[in-house]
C-alpha cells in the first residue's frame, strides 16, 4: 500500500507540479524518504448542569420519582491518532499524506452496538452502504502535493478554513450546557423552526475530494473543490447515482482578497457551490440542485475591527420536501485595548415556511414508497403557495477578553440572547434564550491546556409537557472541565 501510495504521489507531482529538475536522475522515493511522525490529542471533560429547561415533570415511574431524571454530573472522553508523513522532492516539491483514527469518544461507543443489516435482494454497492449507519473511526484520511502551481489534496477532507470572512466576534460559550427539547432537537431551534444561523456553504466534510489551492497572487487568494458523491463517507466502492434525497456533484469556490486602503488592511470574501439531486423522478417537481452562496469583509484600521457577512441556500433542495429560501446574514465589531479585547455582534436568520401538512405528507410518502413518486403529496405543495410566513431568528453577543495574566492564562466573558419566530406564532415553535458565559484558559506547557467554563441559560420555552400550550421559563447553570493533551 506504501509503494502505491509514494508512486502515485510523485506521479502526481511529475504530472502537475514538476520543475525541469524532476526530469534529471534522481534517487528512488521509499518510505525512509517521508518525514514520519505520530499526532493527535486526548481530552477529558466533566460536565455538571443543576436543572434541564427540557426536563419531562410530569411522568412518574413506579416508585413515585419523575421518570425522566437526567444525571447532573458526567465524564467524558474524547482521542484521536493522527499519522503524518511527508517529504521535499529534489525539484522543491512538498508531499505528503495524514490519516486519522478515532480511539475514543462517541464513535468507537457507537460501534461497540452497531450490528450491520443488508436487504435482501440488494446488489452489493447497496449491501456494503448499510454499514455507513455504524459510526464510523476514520477521521479526515488525505494526501498532498505542493509546488509552485499551488496545491492539490486528495482524499476524505472538507475544503480548507480561511477563505471565508465572517463577522467579527468576542463571544465564548461556557460550553456548560448541553440539552436538547423533547423532541429531540437542540434546545436554540425551537423544535423544528426552520431559521438556521448556518454560514457555511460547505457540505459533507469527510467525502472523498479533490481540492486545488491557487498559489496567493495579489493578494487574492483562489480554492476549488470537487466531490462525485456526498452519499458516502470515506469509501472507494461503486455507489449509486440516482439515490433519493440525496446530492452529488459537489462543486465549491471560494475566493479571498486581502490589501489596503487609506492605509488600513481590507479583506474580501466570496463563495459558491452547488450540489446536484441524484434522483430527478419527473413527478419530483421540487427537487432541485443545492445552490448556495456567500459573501464576507472586514475593516481594520487601528484596533477597531468591523465586518459582516451574508449567506443564502436553500432548504430541502434535493429532496421532496418544500425548497425553502435560506438566509442568514451578520454585522459586528472588535475593538482592542491593552490587554483587553471587546466585541459585539448581531445576526439575523430568515426562512421561508411553505406549510407543515404538505411537507408531512411528502414526507410520509418518501419513506414508505420505494420509487418516491408521491404524485398526491406533491401535488399539495405545488398547491401550497409560496410565501406562507417565515421562521424569523435574531441573535446577539457581546464579549470580552483579558489577557493580562500572562504565563498562557486567558480570561472570556460573554452574553448572548437568541429570539427564534415563528410563522404561525406557534408557541411550541419559539423560543427565547439568554446565557452568561465566563470561561478560563490555561496554556499549561506544550501541548497541554486545560479549560474551565460557567454558563447560565435560561430558556423560555412551551415543551409540550402541559396540555394549556403556554411557554415556560426555567432556569440552568452548567460547569465545564477539559484537559487536553495535544501531540
Amino acid at each position: 500500500m506504501k509503494k502505491v501510495l509514494l508512486g502515485t504521489t510523485a506521479l502526481l507531482a511529475a504530472g502537475m507540479f514538476a520543475g525541469p529538475a524532476l526530469g534529471q536522475a534522481r534517487t528512488a522515493m521509499t518510505a525512509t524518504n517521508f518525514n514520519l511522525s505520530l499526532g493527535g490529542f486526548a481530552e477529558f471533560e466533566g460536565l455538571y448542569q443543576d436543572k434541564f429547561p427540557d426536563q419531562n415533570i410530569t411522568g412518574l415511574d413506579g416508585d413515585g420519582t419523575l421518570t425522566d431524571q437526567p444525571r447532573k454530573m458526567v465524564f467524558g472522553f474524547d482521542g484521536e491518532l493522527e499519522f503524518r508523513g511527508n517529504a521535499t522532492l529534489p525539484n522543491g516539491v512538498k508531499v505528503g499524506f495524514e490519516f486519522e483514527l478515532e480511539t475514543a469518544g462517541a464513535e468507537p461507543s457507537l460501534n461497540k452496538f452497531c450490528t450491520p443489516t443488508t436487504t435482501a435482494g440488494a446488489n452489493s454497492a447497496k449491501t456494503a452502504r448499510s454499514r455507513f449507519a455504524c459510526a464510523d473511526y476514520i477521521d479526515d484520511n488525505f494526501m498532498f502535493v505542493d509546488g509552485r502551481y499551488g496545491k492539490v489534496t486528495l482524499g476524505g477532507v472538507g475544503e480548507p478554513a480561511g477563505y471565508a470572512i465572517s463577522a467579527p466576534r468576542a463571544y465564548t460559550s461556557g460550553n456548560g450546557i448541553k440539552l436538547v427539547d423533547e423532541a429531540g432537537e437542540t434546545l436554540n431551534v425551537a423544535g423544528i423552526n426552520r431559521a438556521s444561523f448556518t454560514n457555511s456553504i460547505s457540505v459533507s466534510a469527510g467525502r472523498n475530494r479533490v481540492i486545488y489551492e491557487a498559489p496567493a497572487m495579489s493578494g487574492v487568494r483562489l480554492m476549488l473543490a470537487y466531490a462525485p458523491d456526498l452519499g458516502a463517507e470515506n469509501t472507494t466502492i461503486k455507489s449509486q447515482e440516482d439515490d433519493v434525497d440525496q446530492a452529488d456533484q459537489d462543486i465549491h469556490i471560494q475566493a479571498q482578497w486581502s490589501g489596503a486602503v487609506a492605509g488600513n488592511r481590507l479583506r474580501l470574501s466570496g463563495g459558491w457551490a452547488t450540489s446536484s439531486a441524484e434522483n430527478r423522478d419527473p413527478t419530483q417537481t421540487m427537487v432541485h440542485s443545492n445552490v448556495r452562496w456567500r459573501i464576507g469583509a472586514d475593516y481594520q484600521f487601528g484596533q477597531l475591527t468591523l465586518g459582516g457577512h451574508y449567506r443564502q441556500g436553500l432548504r430541502n433542495a434535493v429532496s421532496v420536501l418544500q425548497d425553502e429560501d435560506m438566509k442568514t446574514w451578520g454585522v459586528g465589531a472588535t475593538y482592542k485595548m491593552g490587554v483587553w479585547e471587546f466585541g459585539a455582534t448581531y445576526e439575523r436568520a430568515i426562512t421561508e415556511q411553505k406549510g407543515d401538512a404538505a411537507v408531512t405528507a411528502v414526507a410520509a410518502v418518501a419513506a414508505t414508497v420505494g420509487a418516491n413518486i408521491g404524485t398526491p403529496a406533491i401535488t399539495a405543495v405545488d398547491s401550497n403557495n409560496r410565501g406562507t410566513g417565515e421562521d424569523v431568528a435574531v441573535r446577539w453577543d457581546v464579549g470580552a477578553t483579558y489577557t493580562g495574566l500572562g504565563k498562557g492564562r486567558v480570561i472570556r466573558l460573554g452574553a448572548r440572547e437568541e429570539d427564534w419566530q415563528d410563522n404561525n406564532n406557534d408557541p411550541d415553535l419559539e423560543s427565547k434564550i439568554r446565557s452568561i458565559d465566563a470561561v478560563y484558559e490555561w496554556a499549561v506547557g506544550p501541548g497541554v491546556s486545560l479549560t474551565a467554563g460557567y454558563t447560565n441559560y435560561r430558556y423560555t420555552h412551551h415543551t409540550g409537557l402541559d396540555a394549556t400550550n403556554t411557554q415556560r421559563t426555567r432556569t440552568a447553570n452548567g460547569v465545564s472541565i477539559r484537559t487536553r493533551f495535544a501531540f
